[in-house]
């Protein structure tokens, strides 16, 4: 007998599923860990992120699972994103580049409604956005030679062809220093981890106003 095919199947980029009866309900594949519920370790790595962001984003509310996961997370967001944003607006928003490039590029729609949002509080426009997303960004007017470079390797360190791009490596070496290359490199594998993760575990999308956001330091 063929099995029944529900009302709830999940495509990429839906915010929940709805049962037959048309209550919606999430889809992540494992329970999120509200931060009522939250204890212990969980306890402690939520109230730092909520310092970070301003709310307790999906994926946290996942990784909350391992507070150790969670902070390891977090610890690289403070120092290189964070700590940068009034210090050197424009690496933060290099740094974006690279996350929008990379979550582009493993179609990681969780990744991509968070940090396109952040991109534009950055002073990103849409065309750019769409430009960072597509393939003729080098091509493009709309970012300088030092933005080019970091979307040329985020796409060679994301597609793994970086280990034998020397022209890539050295547009990098010509606009980063060493510290900043090894950032933005973290970054990329930073967010091809989490594409990865919430791809695997459904995790589910927020509303708008639910979303992370730079909080005033």
């Amino acid at each position: 007998m063929a099995a029944k095919v529900g009302t709830g199947a999940r495509k990429r980029g839906d915010t929940g599923m709805r049962n037959d009866s048309g209550e919606k309900r999430d889809v992540a594949r494992v329970k999120m860990i509200a931060p009522e519920a939250a204890q212990g370790e969980t306890r402690r790595v939520y109230d730092r992120v909520l310092k970070q962001w301003g709310k307790i984003s999906n994926f946290s509310r996942i990784l909350g699972h391992q507070p150790a996961a969670l902070e390891g997370w977090a610890l690289p967001n403070d120092a290189i994103r964070l700590a940068n944003v009034k210090a050197d607006p424009e690496y933060v928003k290099i740094q974006q580049l690279v996350i929008i490039k990379t979550s582009a590029l493993n179609g990681s729609a969780y990744c991509t409604s968070h940090n396109v949002p952040l991109g534009k509080k950055l002073g990103f426009t849409d065309e750019q956005v769409r430009a960072a997303q597509g393939s003729a960004y080098m091509d493009s007017p709309l970012f300088d030679a030092r933005q080019k470079a970091a979307l040329r390797w985020a796409e060679a360190v994301t597609n793994m062809t970086a280990r034998d791009d020397d022209a890539a490596f050295a547009a990098m070496k010509e606009h980063f220093t060493e510290k900043q290359i090894v950032e933005l490199t973290v970054f990329c594998g930073m967010w091809n981890y989490s594409n990865r993760l919430c791809e695997a575990l459904h995790i589910d999308l927020e509303q708008p106003e639910q979303r992370i956001d730079f909080q005033e330091k």
